[in-house]
C-alpha cells in the first residue's frame, strides 16, 4: 500500500527557539622546505630497554618492533630462569624443570629474564583474572630477529601461551589549536573540561580535531551538500559555497530559513580554521553545496528525495542530512541508493525522537546514523534511542554559524551529524582510493567505545574519533599513495620532498606521525614502493 510523503520537522527543533521546550535551543549572538633531491636515509637511532620507561626520539616504521627483546605470557604457575651459567630453563607449576621448553629458550638465544610491567598493578586479583602476572619479558642474542624468536618460543607450546616481539611507537602528532578566536568554547573539537551552560566538561571527550588537521584539512574538489532549509554566505566559507538548488520553490534561492539551522550545520562541517576569525570547522578547504529540501521548518521525504539526486548530479560526493522523518517512503530509498551508486555517502542525524526510535532516513543500514552526545560524554536525553545508530558526535550547545557576521549555540542530533560529515571529507581527502562504502565501517571501527562496553543502542559504536577514522583510512589505501592513484612512485616521492622540514597543519607526507617530514618518512615511502593495498 503506498503512503503519502511523510512531513518533517528539523533533528534539533530549534525552528521555534524556546529554551524551556523539550528538546529546545538555547541561542546566542557573538559579533564576529622543498628539496631539491634527498639521497640517502637518515640512520635509526637505538631504541633502550622498554622496562628503562626509553620512548623513541623519533617515530619509527608502522612495524618495528624492539630488538633483542621478546614477550612471553606463560600457562599458570609457570616459570622461566636464567642460571648463573648463561643457560635459560623452565619450570612447571609443580616445580619440575620442562626440558622441552628449557631447550626451545636455549636455541632462541635467551640469556635474560626482566619484569614485563615496569609497574606493579594495584590490584593483584585483577590483574591476575587479567593474566597481567604470567607474562616475561625474556632478552635474546644480539642481532637475532625478535619475530622469529616469538614464533619459535610459541610453537614450543606447552608452558607458553602466547610470545611475540614488542612493537615500538611514537607520538601521532596533532596539530596545533587553530587561531579562531572562539575556538576555545567549541567543545566538540576539543574538550579541555571547559563550562558548557555552567557545567564542566569531560576533558577528552571531543572528536580529536587537532589529530585529523595534522594530516589535513580538506580538499577543495570535495563537494558536501548541505541538505536542509537553506544556508546563508557566511563569510566563514561563503567563498567555498557553490551554486545549489532550493527544490520546493524549483529555483536557486537557498538563503537559510528556520533559524539559520542549515548555516549552522555548514559552518560545523566546513568554516575555515586557523584565520583568526570565530570558529573552526571540521573540514576547512571543501566546498559548501546548499540543497533547500524544506519550506520554512518543513518537507516532505519526496522533497528530500529530489534534493539528493540535485545534489549528487551536480557534484556533491558527500551529503548531510539534519533532518527526521517517521514514514518511510521507497521513492527517498531508490534516491539514497542511486546517490551511493555514484559514489556518495550519506550521513543523517539520528533523530530528537528519544525512545521512539532512529529516524528515517537514518534509520537504513546505507546511511551513517549519528546520535547526540553532551559535553560530558553522556547521551543527549532526547537523543534518538535504536539499533540502527552508527555512532555519536556532541551535540549539545554546539557554537557555529549563523546570520554573516555572528555565531550561535544550537543543540539537536542535527549538530551531531555534521561531525561526522566533516570526518568523512576528510577522509576522502587523506585516502581519495578508498572505496566510498569502506568510509562508514572505518568510521565505526574506529569510535571510542562509551557509556556500556561494545555496541549499545544509545551511542552505537561509541563517539567519533576523527583522527583515528582518518589514520586509519590513509593506511588502508596504502602509507605512501600521497596522490591516491593506487601506486606508491615517483609522483609521491616528490610530494614529499617538496613537503620537507616540520609540518603541523595537513601533513599528507608525515608518514610517521612525528610532526615533521624527513628522512623516517622516506624510508617508510621506499619501503612501501609499488603498488599501494
Amino acid at each position: 500500500m503506498d503512503r503519502a510523503p511523510e512531513t518533517a520537522r528539523f533533528s534539533n527543533t530549534d525552528a521555534a527557539p524556546n529554551p524551556g521546550a523539550a528538546g529546545g535551543v538555547s541561542m546566542v549572538v557573538i559579533a564576529s622546505v622543498p628539496l631539491a633531491c634527498m639521497l640517502a636515509l637518515a640512520a635509526p637511532g637505538g631504541v633502550a630497554a622498554p622496562f628503562q620507561g626509553a620512548v623513541p626520539a623519533a617515530a619509527p616504521a608502522a612495524d618495528a618492533v624492539v630488538p633483542g627483546r621478546v614477550l612471553v605470557k606463560l600457562v599458570p604457575g609457570a616459570s622461566i630462569a636464567v642460571g648463573a651459567d648463561g643457560a635459560p630453563s623452565a619450570r612447571r607449576a609443580d616445580g619440575r624443570i620442562d626440558a622441552g621448553l628449557s631447550r626451545a629458550l636455549a636455541r632462541t638465544g635467551v640469556r635474560g629474564v626482566h619484569p614485563a610491567l615496569a609497574v606493579v598493578p594495584r590490584d593483584t586479583a585483577r590483574a591476575r583474572a587479567a593474566g597481567l602476572d604470567r607474562w616475561t619479558e625474556l632478552s635474546i642474542t644480539d642481532g637475532a630477529d625478535p619475530r622469529a624468536a616469538a614464533a619459535a618460543l610459541a610453537a614450543a607450546g606447552g608452558l607458553v601461551e602466547r610470545a611475540e616481539p614488542i612493537g615500538i611507537g611514537g607520538i601521532a602528532s596533532d596539530a596545533p589549536a587553530p587561531s579562531d578566536p572562539l575556538y576555545p568554547q567549541q567543545h566538540a573539537l576539543e574538550n579541555t573540561g571547559q563550562l558548557v551552560g555552567g557545567v564542566a566538561g569531560e576533558s577528552g571527550s571531543d572528536i580529536r580535531a587537532r589529530g585529523a588537521w595534522h594530516l589535513t584539512v580538506g580538499r577543495a574538489d570535495t563537494v558536501v551538500a548541505i541538505l536542509d532549509s537553506g544556508v546563508d554566505p557566511h563569510e566563514a566559507f561563503a567563498d567555498r559555497m557553490v551554486p545549489g538548488w532550493n527544490v520546493p520553490a524549483g529555483n536557486d534561492d537557498t538563503l537559510s530559513q528556520c533559524s539559520q539551522h542549515g548555516t549552522h550545520v555548514a559552518g560545523i562541517v566546513a568554516a575555515r580554521g586557523n584565520d583568526g576569525q570565530g570558529t573552526a570547522g571540521v573540514a576547512w578547504n571543501v566546498r559548501i553545496m546548499p540543497v533547500t529540501v524544506l519550506s520554512g521548518c518543513s518537507g516532505t521525504t519526496a522533497a528530500l528525495a529530489a534534493g539528493i539526486v540535485w545534489a549528487v548530479d551536480h557534484g556533491a560526493t558527500v551529503l548531510n542530512a539534519s533532518l527526521q522523518y517517521s514514514v518511510e517512503n521507497q521513492v527517498l530509498r531508490d534516491a539514497i541508493a542511486y546517490a551511493m551508486s555514484d559514489g556518495a555517502v550519506l550521513v543523517a542525524a539520528a533523530g530528537n525522537t528519544g525512545a521512539n526510535g532512529v529516524a528515517v532516513p537514518a534509520r537504513w543500514p546505507e546511511v551513517i546514523a549519528v546520535a547526540s552526545i553532551d559535553s560530558m560524554g553522556t547521551p543527549a536525553s532526547n537523543s534518538a534511542i535504536g539499533p540502527q545508530l552508527d555512532l555519536a558526535a556532541p551535540g549539545v550547545s554546539i557554537l557555529s554559524t549563523i546570520e554573516p557576521g555572528a555565531h550561535g549555540l544550537k543543540t539537536g542530533t542535527s549538530m551531531a551529524a555534521p561531525f561526522v560529515t566533516g570526518t568523512i571529507a576528510l577522509m576522502r581527502a587523506a585516502a581519495p582510493s578508498i572505496a566510498p562504502r569502506d568510509l562508514a565501517p572505518i568510521v565505526n571501527a574506529t569510535a571510542v567505545d562509551i557509556t556500556v562496553p561494545g555496541f549499545d543502542t544509545r551511542t552505537g559504536f561509541g563517539r567519533l574519533d576523527a583522527a583515528a577514522a582518518v589514520r586509519e583510512a590513509r593506511r588502508r589505501a596504502g602509507l605512501g599513495d600521497l596522490d591516491g592513484d593506487l601506486a606508491v612512485d615517483g609522483n609521491d616521492l616528490g610530494r614529499l620532498l617538496a613537503a620537507w622540514g616540520p609540518c603541523t597543519y595537513a601533513c599528507a607526507a608525515d608518514l610517521t606521525d612525528d610532526g615533521a617530514v624527513n628522512g623516517d618518512d622516506l624510508g617508510q615511502l621506499l619501503a612501501n614502493w609499488g603498488a599501494a593495498n
